[in-house]
């Protein structure tokens, strides 16, 4: 059989696959399997791990591993370099476009609850060459950024040696030996420190989250209160963006790195209570007091201190020492520098676990899918090997790539990530019109929308100023408008009215995700040409080894999924079999359809 790139993954596999190496979940998934159409207890899940995440416990997660990046790390840069006193505005962009996407991929994991994020749902909807592109996307946001909140640590604790403690000399020589844009040994100390960690089986708990975050928010309201009492509006003088516009665009490109961390609340939808209420609810609190703490602490900064003398590295403790606050900076330093390293945590935590879901479909070597140290204490084992290879990539990273490279790569990855889960949105709850043409077909309506968001954003980026950049730019937008009008009059509703139930629904359907992918393009077109040739490099090494490597070892291109479209027999030791639901509670895979992948 002729290998297919876009093979969609059929929905009876989509449930956590059981570890082969242990016998007892081989026979346990075969048990389970035979029941397609259903979903984990509410007890536990299909690898056996109890629902003990509460809505509060969610999110915790969600903010713990949101805050602090967009206000340690990119409030300053973004402040100095993209958008002076206009920086506040920038989160709020990035905030609306993080709500937009945020309540796609809310839809998302509340119906399907599986592991993967958005490697899963694009592999369910778009098929799998975009679903390796999708996980390459999520390496972006966990193993790259990880390594860029490791760098950023780094130079923290190097600013702080040399402002607040006084060691200048001697900090320079020892730890930044070839500049700050050199070698970074603490931040490869920090990574391979959070590698130690986890390769020795530690665990995030729930009440270290919760503590940590806790912490958090307390040092960025610390921070916002200082900020404010220091505020004088001659700081604000001229109250006008730098760099125009497009430098407030393109900062919010960048502080969109900052909301990074929400998805954190979908990859754990198989060990919360209530998913299908409470992830949704989740994921739109993480964002919303995301975007409020942003707004007014990058407000604070920027009324402390002159856009142009803030510092980039270490914008509020350099800020309190200007006005003379000798004590606050201490706190705010020490505060960042005792938090970020959470972040790293992580984002390693989560690398190895997609990785692994890449190599249970034979995307990746078996390497990725060992699990070793089991115990009766911790009988799911570690992802040692996948530690190991993660970790020793983002500690280089970390050690040697600065982050002003960083950011914006994977600020531009992630929204791609988000405008695959919107198109992934579109497909899940929307059918092909009957008879409808290659060019009336909702596949290509879809692929038009994303095509002409980009151009748009492209237009009004690079050609601006003339007035054939000025007529492209309409044209691009005029024809999203039309492509959604299109989908809404033309493609029916493909979720049954009785499976809705209390499942988060997305609003406004199609025209939120069109919406959402429309901002998303816009935003990454905003970024230079250098950041996105990078990212279609990127891309193409993704790509050279899905066609190289994974299409060959893929399990559904050898038939380890049956009849996909047939809705033939699925084979139980290649694909991830299904819990059998408790009675009584809903099912999440009757929502596509008939059951089969869309």
């Amino acid at each position: 059989m002729r290998p297919d790139p876009f093979l969609r993954k059929p929905i009876s596999a989509m449930a956590s696959h059981s570890s082969s190496s242990s016998s007892s979940s081989s026979s346990s998934a075969s048990s389970s399997s035979a029941s397609p159409s259903s979903t984990p207890t509410p007890a536990s899940n299909a690898h056996g791990i109890s629902r003990h995440m509460t809505l509060s416990d969610l999110i915790c997660l969600g903010l713990g591993g949101t805050i602090g990046s967009g206000i340690f790390v990119l409030s300053g840069y973004i402040a100095r370099n993209q958008a002076g006193p206009y920086t506040p505005y920038c989160f709020l962009i990035s905030g609306v476009c993080a709500v937009l996407s945020g309540s796609c991929y809310a839809e998302m994991s509340a119906n399907v609850p599986a592991s993967g994020s958005a490697y899963t749902f694009v592999y369910v909807s778009l098929g799998e060459y975009f679903a390796v592109l999708a996980a390459g996307c999520l390496t972006l946001e966990y193993l790259v950024s990880g390594a860029a909140v490791a760098r950023n640590w780094g130079d923290k604790v190097l600013d702080w040696l040399v402002v607040e403690v006084g060691a200048g000399d001697w900090a320079m020589s020892m730890l930044a030996p070839f500049g700050r844009d050199g070698f970074n040994p603490l931040a490869g100390l920090l990574s391979a420190a959070t590698v130690y960690l986890l390769y020795t089986g530690v665990k995030e708990s729930k009440r270290t989250t919760n503590v940590v975050t806790c912490l958090k928010v307390l040092v960025v309201l610390f921070m916002i209160v200082g900020g404010f009492s220091l505020f004088s509006t001659a700081n604000l003088t001229p109250y006008v963006p730098p760099h125009g516009l497009p430098g407030v665009l393109q900062g919010a490109t960048t502080s969109f790195f900052g909301y990074l961390g929400y998805d954190e609340v979908c990859c754990v939808a198989g060990e919360a209570l209530n998913p299908t209420r409470n992830v949704p609810r989740a994921v739109m609190a993480t964002i919303i007091g995301a975007a409020i703490l942003y707004f007014f602490a990058s407000m604070a900064l920027t009324g402390m201190q002159p856009y142009h003398l803030i510092d980039e590295n270490s914008g509020f403790p350099s800020a309190f020492h200007y006005n003379g606050a000798v004590a606050s900076s201490h706190v705010a330093a020490l505060g960042e520098l005792a938090t970020l390293p959470l972040v790293v945590l992580v984002s390693l935590l989560a690398q190895p676990r997609v990785f692994y879901m890449m190599a249970l479909d034979g995307l990746l070597p078996a390497a990725f899918k060992e699990v070793e140290g089991r115990t009766e204490q911790d009988p799911e084992g570690n992802l040692r090997k996948g530690v190991v290879i993660c970790g020793a990539a983002m500690t280089a990273i970390a050690a040697f790539v600065p982050f002003t490279i960083l950011g914006d790569l994977i600020s531009a990855g992630v929204l791609v990530s988000f405008s695959l889960t919107d198109s992934s949105l579109l497909l899940f709850r929307r059918a092909e019109r009957p008879g409808a043409s290659r060019f009336g077909s909702l596949k290509f309506l879809i692929s038009c929308t994303n095509v002409l968001s980009f151009a748009c954003g492209i237009s009004v980026t690079k050609f601006g100023d003339s007035w054939l950049g000025v007529v492209l730019s309409l044209a691009c937008f005029a024809g999203v408008c039309k492509t959604a009008h299109r989908m809404h009059r033309e493609c029916p509703e493909r979720v049954a009215a009785e499976a809705a139930g209390d499942t988060f629904r997305t609003p406004l359907l199609p025209f939120l995700p069109c919406a959402a992918i429309f901002v998303n393009w816009y935003l990454v077109a905003q970024l230079s040409l250098g950041v996105l040739g990078l990212l279609l490099l990127y891309f193409a090494l993704a790509t050279a080894l899905y066609f190289g490597w994974s299409i060959k070892h893929s399990v559904g291109n050898n038939g380890g999924w049956g009849k996909v479209d047939g809705g033939g027999d699925v084979e139980l030791e290649d694909v991830r079999s299904c819990s059998a639901g408790s009675e009584g509670e809903e099912d999440t895979v009757r929502l596509i359809g008939d059951g089969r992948s869309p």
